[in-house]
């Protein structure tokens, strides 16, 4: 038996590769074929069979196994081995034996597969082309050329003559593009290398399939985890057996409206690394996702809309449908939108789904635009203002919502009396109020193109003093109020608002709380409409059939900051102490309810801090040393003191209650002791400068200011001057009495008492005298003398021209002891020449006159 087994062993055993779409590029699977014309008569239920594999060159067992399997009738056994690297790489050889219970055969002679080692003609490695999936690690070969040849890493083992092989490489990452290996040969320089591709199975999932016509069938899914495989290693899809893309499967189908139809859609996904299944099972009927309505159209009025529209699917039109809004119907094209806002533009879609068996909302149509029609407008919101003792309504201007249209003005009606105002003016009317009780009824509409919005009327009142005022502090950026309920409240509360110190005519807000029973009707929560470090008035008003009620009034501060500058500081001396006091902030510049004041104590020298003191009262008793003291003041709130530029600082003297220089300083006696010091050695400094001065006078006066020497006339002379008096018509009349030398010869008696001008004076214009008094001037100077000094020129020695028909006198030679001679003042004031004009000069001699003209 032995040796039959063997030799149909030995003629029937068959080796060949599993055959793949890329088994040029490697291949890994080996499969073994062989019969046995016994194994049907063995007595056994089970034969088992040795197997063993090498690599042919080396002669290296690779792997052995022993299998099992039961007898088969038609004699043909088949195993396959998956090799740790390509079959290409080098020769691999299987051998087999035969073994049961009673006898072990002996082995086959080896088969051998061949690889591509033994006639390679260049550098290869492989796998190359090939796809594997993340978290392979793959084994690489690479045959070289000649049996010299040897590559440099990463192939450092040899398998054959002429192959070599990689560690396994692991691939943890997947990449759309690919990764590369490459063999280099030392000798001959040569290199092949491989590409790879790493990626996922096909993950997808979630198959649905729809009907959108109601003739054919759509079937759509998700793509899953993403494979990165790509150029043409992508997914492909099959539906039903027919070839499909991604999101573009259809079928079509016979879809029967009105019996049920059960249908089954089976998606394969397959790419290179795996196959994925998906099913899905449903009547079509039930699974309608219906296209968009086209042709949208519309009829407005001012608070409906009718749309319609129309189908391009045949099949909608006995399809019940259902769309948007809730309106449904057999082929519903139209529907009506209600309560809209007049005068509003709009836009409008619709969409629809089936309303039997509905599954999800239609495609959207394109939009419409459409605007509604004016409406006669909402009642305005009115208030009433107390300023001034005038009493103003006011309102708010209506919104878009609330306007229904354009609004074109305003009715005010006061008792019988009505007048209009435009739109465009201030919302805010001073009313006068009449005796009668009808003539206090206020009542304010307002109007557009569709006619008057319903009166809102109101009554006046003062309800100012009726309520006393609390403040409120920590009010966290807005105000809270809580009141209880007032039992004749009929329409509800008004909270007004505005700010305390800046109240403005028709400048107040308000806001209406309406009517209920529970306690959130009796609370009033505001921020962030308020200006911080502002103070506002905040009141409650009871709504009622007659005049608004007063129920509450508050003062507060939404955000409080630092305070402004205290008023007025000042000092006083008070038997030692020093007594402070100021004037409060001004209440627009408080920005926060006061809580204090603090007075800081310096050095003035220095500035050293001494102390600093907290005070409600704006007064406050400093007991201090000796010394000199700056007193700085600030008012803080709850967010803090003053700025630096808003603390109040001043200066005073004590003991002078003297104020300068903006801060208060205590002089002490030692600082008086050292003013009467120094004031003390100046005046002895002054004192011994003006005794010097004194004793030298003389010598000071010679140096400063000399004597000015006088005119002196050669030889003696006695002169008994010139006399002027005034004259009528501007006038001076002038007479000169004799002047004679001693030292000449006496003149003939004929003429003595002769005047040096004939006819004993001489008369002149005013103005040649200007500012001469009546009263005589006796001028002790030579006639000559005088008049050159009236005609100011500076030379002393004139040179008289002859005289024609005049006895020869003797000419008079004037001598100065100086080249300065002072004019007589009322010459020298009087008479003003100017340079390059002609004047006529007369000069007496001897009674005689002679003229001459000179420039």
């Amino acid at each position: 038996r032995n040796l039959a087994l063997h030799h149909l062993l030995t003629n029937g055993v068959q080796l060949y590769a599993e055959k793949t779409d890329t088994s040029n590029t490697g291949v890994w699977v080996l499969n073994v074929e062989w019969r046995d014309e016994f194994a049907q008569n063995d007595e056994f239920e089970k034969i088992s069979y040795d197997i063993e594999v090498f690599r042919t060159e080396k002669k290296m067992s690779v792997h052995n196994e022993t299998i099992h399997v039961m007898p088969n009738k038609t004699t043909f056994y088949h195993w396959k081995w998956t090799s740790p690297i390509p079959l290409q790489c080098t020769s691999h050889s299987v051998r087999l034996r035969h073994r049961d219970q009673l006898y072990i055969g002996e082995w086959t002679p080896l088969y051998t597969y061949n690889g591509q080692d033994l006639n390679a003609v260049e550098t290869i490695v492989y796998p190359y082309d090939q796809v594997f999936m993340v978290g392979s690690n793959i084994t690489f070969c690479c045959i070289v050329e000649t049996d010299s040849d040897a590559p440099v890493d990463p192939f450092p083992t040899p398998i054959s003559n002429r192959t070599y092989i990689t560690k396994p490489i692991h691939f943890d990452r997947p990449s759309e593009s690919t990764s590369d290996i490459e063999c280099k040969v030392n000798k001959s320089f040569s290199s092949g290398g491989a590409s790879l591709f790493i990626g996922y199975p096909p993950d997808d999932q979630n198959l649905t399939c729809i009907t959108r016509d109601l003739s054919s069938v759509e079937c759509r899914w998700e793509k899953g985890r993403k494979t990165y495989l790509v150029v043409n290693r992508e997914t492909k899809y099959k539906l039903n057996g027919s070839d499909c893309e991604f999101g573009q499967c259809v079928l079509r189908e016979v879809i029967k409206q009105t019996t049920k139809q059960v249908t089954s859609w089976t998606l394969i996904a397959k790419n290179p690394l795996g196959v994925k299944t998906l099913t899905d099972t449903a009547d079509p009927t039930h699974r309608v996702l219906m296209r968009a309505p086209i042709k949208i159209s519309h009829v407005a009025d001012a608070r409906k809309v009718d749309l319609y529209w129309s189908w391009n699917e045949k099949n909608y039109a006995s399809f019940q449908v259902i769309c948007q809004e809730n309106f449904s119907g057999e082929g519903l094209s139209s529907l009506v939108l209600v309560n809209l806002q007049p005068f509003t533009k709009y836009t409008a879609r619709v969409r629809c789904g089936s309303y039997e068996h509905f599954y999800e909302w239609g495609d959207w149509s394109e939009i419409t635009e459409f605007s509604t029609l004016e409406d006669i407008p909402e009642a305005v919101d009115v208030w009433i203002q107390y300023f001034e003792q005038n009493i103003y309504v006011l309102w708010k201007p209506l919104t878009e919502q609330q306007s229904h249209g354009i609004i074109t003005g305003y009715n005010v009606t006061i008792g019988n009396t009505t007048e209009r105002i435009g739109p465009n003016t201030q919302l805010c009317y001073k009313i006068t109020l009449g005796k009668e009780k009808s003539d206090q009824i206020i009542t304010v509409s307002a109007n557009n193109s569709a006619g008057q919005s319903t009166p809102s009327t109101i009554i006046p009142s003062y309800p100012d003093n009726e309520v006393k005022i609390s403040h409120i502090k920590n009010s966290n950026g807005g105000f809270e109020m809580s009141w209880e309920k007032y039992p004749n409240s009929t329409c509800g509360y008004v909270v007004e608002w505005f700010p305390t110190y800046k109240k403005k005519q028709c400048d107040v807000e308000w806001e209406k709380i309406s009517e209920c029973d529970s306690d959130a009707c009796n609370t009033w929560n505001k921020s962030g409409t308020f200006v911080d470090g502002e103070r506002y008035t905040v009141s409650v008003y009871a709504c009622t059939n007659d005049a608004p009620k007063l129920l509450k009034r508050i003062e507060g501060y939404a955000v409080e900051q630092k305070p402004g500058k205290v008023q007025n500081l000042r000092g006083k001396n008070n038997d030692g102490n020093i007594v402070l006091s100021w004037d409060e902030v001004p209440l627009d510049l408080q920005k926060g309810f006061i809580q204090g004041y603090n007075v800081i104590t310096l050095l003035s020298d220095s500035e050293t801090f001494i102390n600093m003191t907290k005070t409600k009262e704006r007064e406050v008793n400093l007991k201090l040393d000796p010394g000199s003291y700056t007193f700085l003041v600030s008012a803080f709130t709850s967010k803090g003191g003053a700025n630096i530029n808003s603390i109040d600082e001043y200066s005073i003297v004590l003991s002078d209650n003297i104020v300068c220089n903006g801060t208060i300083v205590f002089i002490v006696d030692q600082m008086i002791a050292a003013t009467i010091v120094g004031c003390s050695a100046a005046a002895l400094v002054f004192i011994i400068i003006t005794v010097l001065c004194y004793r030298k006078q003389k010598w000071l006066k010679k140096l400063l200011y000399p004597d000015i020497p006088e005119p002196k006339l050669a030889g003696k002379w006695i002169t008994k001057g010139i006399y002027c008096t005034q004259m009528t018509e501007g006038y001076l009349k002038c007479e000169i009495q004799e002047v004679h030398s001693l030292e000449h010869p006496a003149m003939p008696e004929s003429l003595h008492g002769l005047d040096l001008i004939s006819s004993n004076s001489k008369v002149f214009p005013a103005h040649f005298y200007q500012n001469i008094s009546e009263s005589p001037v006796d001028i002790s100077y030579d006639p000559v003398e005088k008049l050159t000094s009236i005609l100011e020129n500076p030379s002393y020695n004139l040179t008289m021209p002859e005289p024609v028909d005049v006895a020869q006198i003797s000419d008079l030679t004037l001598e100065m002891q100086d080249a300065y001679l002072p004019a007589p003042n009322f010459v020298q004031n009087n008479l003003l020449v100017k340079d390059s004009e002609s004047y006529k000069v007369i000069v007496p001699s001897c009674g005689l006159i002679k003229d001459f003209d000179g420039t």
